[in-house]
């Protein structure tokens, strides 16, 4: 049976006209929107709302990245000594993950000064 080669093509075009339709519609409506709030005196500051910095970013991280490192690592090591799953390993990685955000918890807890932990 002979495929139609135009069948991707017009898949993939609509995919991509979709999602321009949407970004299109969402810009649109925030724009109405915007130019709605500045006519009754909105001040335009709120807009954009300035981003709250965490200092504490780069240890969540590192210590979500070490853990799923462990849990690679200890995954392998239970490939090679036992004949179990891949869904063991997946439970290693996720497990070892949600451990390093665990110690990171805790840390925070332990640092908190301000008390909105």
């Amino acid at each position: 049976m002979e495929e139609n080669p135009f069948i991707p093509i017009i898949a993939i075009l609509s995919t991509f006209g979709t999602m321009f339709g949407l970004v299109f519609y969402y810009l649109h409506t925030r724009n109405k929107q915007r130019l709605a709030m500045l006519e009754k005196g909105v001040d335009p500051k709120t807009f954009c709302p300035k981003p709250t910095a965490n200092k504490y970013a780069s240890l969540k991280w590192s210590l979500l990245l070490i853990g799923v490192a462990l849990g690679l690592f200890f995954a392998s090591v239970l490939d090679k000594a036992t004949d179990l799953e891949e869904g063991a390993q997946f439970a290693m990685v996720l497990f070892f993950g949600g451990l390093g955000l665990l110690v990171y918890y805790f840390i925070i807890r332990k640092n908190d000064k301000d008390g909105d932990l």
